[in-house]
């Protein structure tokens, strides 16, 4: 680094002479000052280690640095470096050890702290990696660099000290080489009691420190082979040159008899923005922003305490305030005291305390708005921040609870409760949410773990006053309980288990529950709790006029709840007959509905005063016992309506089926002329087949007789016989009748399987409409019925079918057979002379359908909408009741299906109907 040419007042103090001879300032080019670590700029050992560097190991390695200028030898340079780190520094122990080239031994030169036994146990190893590389100090020394650990339980390179130095204590070690020529000869080894005390920062300065130590010993080695006197003066010029000129912070040397700066390096003068010949004309109080009697002031106390650490507020040469920490120490130079600072810009870290201070304001006055208590325990479970609400709760100052815990703020069983729940979730770092009660209060807590993101947990607390919910949430639970009592009790059973309910809600001792007539002049008794029966011998009527109820009545006289929270000292109350429970308190509430007070309820002598929650709940309660008992009257009265109504239905049902049954009967009349002529034919031919069968058989009859007597003959008798037999089958032609009795027999079946076919479809139509219903085929049943009602169509129509294959059905087939003969005899019906009706089926997803279709006159567009009313008919009186087709039209519809019609004058109709395979049919509905 450059050097200024020195001012006559720093030529005084560089002509101070020195014992200890320095080699040249070249000697110290590639050294620096252990406040290397703080110069301007350097942030990457910032953004490291962010932790700040303990104020007093600042100030204990300046006086090393003071004591490397001023040293005069080896050993007390050793020992005050040692005692400087320990008493000053805050180290625990501080040594220093030399390796002996003779026999490659580490020797401790000098010790400082408590501890010293274990240096029993250094070795030097003969090469890195080697056995003897046995503990932190030769293994630093073998390996030629700094080791550094921040936990000495687990470094293995402290097993042989590791109990001594937990029995001391310590929790941290150093070990840094010191060099001559560039070769380790030595050690300075450190121990700490803080766990990570050997952050970044911290190892930067101390590689410094040892760097200094290093170029201390070069030169004292060089200087023991020099001669005394202005050579030592000289090289002691050159180190505080060095050191002076190096140092990455502004340094200032300062007269302190009257505060003018005498000296200053380079770092100074570009950080006062001033040059040498400048700076060096000033004074302290041109550039601190205080009082010329403060300055002095300041001055004095350093001369006095021999060093000083302080904060000020300096003004640079363009006007700019900077925040600065100034380090003083005084120094001797040619009999005079000066005094050196070393000057560090702390005004981005005072930016930076001021938005954490403001951040943690901010953070405070944000958990003094939460709606509950809120607090931030460290890992001690020791309160760090709390807000308002909490101090509120307590009865003290929020900031009074900083730093206590549990145990210091509540009673013992509850502290306990209360660090258990603490501890568990912070060893967990589970969130958790618990409820506690305290002063008779109901809180929901939620504890959680804040980590700070530098290692450290922090156990943070948010607890809601819940009392009204949790009260809401028994209330709830109360009302809901009410209508789960209403479907097992007896009416005056559950008004009384209501009241009860009621009482213990608003924590009461006794409970009323009274009706209102009608009149709303006279009361019915109807409950009272068991509190209030309890040593009770007033006598009640079971109606009470209100004339003569007493204040307890008011709610109704009022139509709105009244509260006595002083009973007796009210002096419009009419007194309580003999034998009544004392009165202290009371809530009565009225039930109004329609306008007119249904039901009083009321509840007393609750040991504190009743609120507006207890009136609420008394008058929910009251609500819902009278709705729930109003239901129930309600629905016992719909009960025996049901019934009555059951029974009507049963009686319609069975009138249906009389009528169905009627009008099957009805059509089979009808049908009747036709079914007998059906009937008539086949019987008739087969009744002349039996007469042309009873001939053949007397033919037949002759001819065997014949040929039994044939069999009693021989020799020419049995020749003439056999002729005459012959004879006899040609005059009966034999042939003719042998094969028209098979014709006759053949058609004789047939007539009569045509006449038990017409009897089976005719019984099948006809059967009561009280079986159970089946799965059926329906093409099946619509050609029966075709046969049914075929005498009626085969005169007059063409039938003609168009079928699919249809799945089973599931339908009561007698039923269905009695819509398709409606509907085939109204089609019949509407062909004047001679027409078509065409029968089709289909499917269609999950239903079936059917149509009958006929080139008849077909229906006008305003009566279609009334073919389906019972009684409607269009046909001229006598040839129908009008009652078909509503009978179809309710066939289908206990089906789940639907009936429609297309038709228009002239061009015939199509009726569709149409049924799920699947029909919704229960015995009650097959009717």
């Amino acid at each position: 680094m450059c050097w200024t040419k020195p001012s006559s007042a720093r030529s005084r103090i560089l002509s101070a002479p020195l014992a200890v001879v320095l080699p040249p300032p070249s000697a110290w080019a590639n050294r620096r000052t252990v406040f290397d670590a703080l110069a301007p700029g350097r942030t990457t050992m910032h953004t490291q280690d962010p932790a700040p560097i303990p104020e007093r190991l600042y100030a204990a390695l300046l006086a090393c640095d003071h004591v490397i200028i001023r040293s005069t030898g080896r050993a007390a340079l050793f020992d005050a470096v040692c005692q400087h780190l320990v008493r000053d520094g805050g180290m625990q122990m501080a040594w220093i050890g030399m390796l002996d080239a003779s026999d490659q031994r580490l020797w401790p030169q000098a010790q400082s702290g408590e501890g010293w036994s274990l240096l029993d146990w250094i070795r030097a190893p003969n090469a890195a990696g080697s056995p003897a590389e046995h503990d932190l100090a030769s293994a630093a020394l073998a390996r030629n660099r700094a080791l550094w650990s921040n936990d000495v339980a687990t470094e293995p390179l402290l097993n042989p000290v590791r109990e001594r130095a937990q029995t001391q204590g310590w929790h941290a070690a150093a070990a840094i080489p010191l060099h001559v020529d560039g070769k380790a000869c030595g050690v300075l080894s450190l121990f700490d009691c803080e766990p990570g005390a050997f952050g970044k920062r911290v190892q930067h300065l101390l590689l410094q420190l040892a760097s200094n130590i290093s170029t201390a010993i070069e030169a004292m080695e060089r200087g023991e082979r020099r001669a005394q006197g202005e050579l030592a003066a000289q090289e002691s010029e050159e180190r505080y040159n060095a050191l002076f000129a190096s140092s990455p912070l502004p340094m200032l040397v300062v007269d302190p008899a009257d505060g003018r700066i005498v000296d200053a390096n380079v770092r100074a003068m570009d950080f006062y923005g001033w040059d040498h010949a400048a700076i060096t004309t000033r004074y302290l109080h041109d550039i601190n922003i205080q009082s010329p009697q403060e300055i002095r002031e300041e001055m004095a106390r350093s001369l006095a305490s021999g060093r000083t650490f302080q904060d000020f507020r300096q003004r640079l040469a363009h006007g700019e305030v900077r925040n600065v920490e100034v380090f003083t120490s005084p120094m001797d130079f040619n009999g005079q005291t000066y005094l050196v600072s070393a000057i560090h810009d702390v005004t981005a870290r005072r930016i930076l305390e001021a938005q954490v201070h403001q951040a943690q304001s901010l953070m405070q006055r944000f958990i003094d708005q939460l709606p509950g208590t809120a607090f931030v325990k460290d890992s001690s479970l020791r309160l760090v921040m709390a807000n308002q609400q909490l101090g509120a709760l307590l009865q003290t100052p929020p900031q009074a609870l900083i730093g206590k815990t549990a145990h210091d703020i509540f009673p013992p069983d509850f502290a306990d409760f209360v660090t258990l729940l603490d501890r568990e979730v912070l060893e967990a770092g589970a969130h958790r949410v618990y409820p506690e009660t305290f002063n008779g209060r109901h809180n929901e807590t939620s504890l959680f773990v804040i980590d700070d993101g530098a290692g450290e947990k922090f156990l943070g607390g948010l607890s809601l006053d819940i009392t009204d919910r949790y009260l809401a949430k028994e209330r709830s639970a109360a009302l809901l309980k009410i209508h789960e009592l209403a479907g097992e009790l007896p009416e005056n059973a559950f008004l009384s288990a209501g009241l009860e309910l009621a009482e213990k809600l608003t924590q009461s001792k006794i409970g009323f529950l009274h009706f209102v007539n009608e009149d709303q002049e006279t009361l019915e008794m109807v409950a009272w709790t068991a509190g209030a029966l309890k040593g009770c011998t007033a006598a009640y009527d079971a109606h009470y006029p209100l004339s003569q109820a007493g204040i307890w009545a008011d709610c109704m006289r009022q139509r709105a709840p009244v509260v006595f929270n002083d009973y007796a000292g009210y002096a419009a109350r009419k007194g309580l007959p003999q034998g009544h429970v004392p009165m202290q308190r009371l809530i009565s509430v009225p039930v109004i509905e329609g306008g007119q007070v249904r039901m009083l309820l009321g509840v007393g002598n609750k040991e504190s005063d009743y609120l507006d929650f207890d009136t609420e709940t008394l008058q929910l309660l009251g609500n819902d016992l009278w709705r729930i008992a109003r239901r129930g009257r309600l629905e016992t009265s719909l009960k025996h309506r049901v019934d009555e109504l059951v029974e009507a239905n049963r009686r319609l049902s069975d009138m249906q089926l009389q009528l169905l049954q009627s009008e099957k009967m009805a059509s089979i009349g009808q049908l009747a002329s036709g079914v007998a002529h059906e009937i008539n034919n086949p019987i008739g031919y087969v009744k002349s087949n039996l007469g042309s069968l009873a001939g053949y058989v007397d033919n037949l009859l002759q001819i065997v007789r014949g040929y039994e007597a044939v069999d009693q003959l021989q020799g020419d008798a049995l020749a003439h016989a056999l002729q005459a037999m012959a004879r006899s089958k040609e005059d009966m032609d034999y042939a003719f009748m042998v094969d028209d009795i098979r014709k006759l027999i053949d058609e004789s079946v047939q007539g009569v399987q045509r006449v038990s076919q017409i009897v089976l479809d005719l019984k099948n139509f006809s059967r009561k409409g009280d079986v159970e219903a089946e799965y059926a085929d329906l093409q099946s049943g619509i050609e029966s019925t075709v046969n049914v009602v075929w005498n009626q169509l085969k005169y007059k129509v063409n039938v003609v079918r168009e079928y699919v294959r249809l799945p089973p059905v599931h339908c009561v087939a007698s039923q269905i057979n009695q819509v398709v003969m409606n509907l085939l005899t109204n089609a019949e019906q509407a062909i004047p002379e001679h027409g078509t009706i065409t029968l089709r089926t289909g499917v269609e997803g999950d239903t079936v359908w059917f149509e009958v279709q006929d080139t008849g006159c077909g229906i006008a567009a305003d009566k279609q909408s009334r073919i389906f009313e019972p009684f409607y008919t269009s046909k001229p009186v006598g040839q129908g009741t009008g009652l078909g087709l509503s009978i179809s039209f309710g066939i289908v519809q206990r089906h789940g299906g639907t009936i429609t019609v297309k038709s228009a004058p002239g061009a015939g109709s199509t009726f569709r109907v149409t049924l799920p395979v699947e029909s919704p049919l229960s015995p009650e509905t097959v009717a």
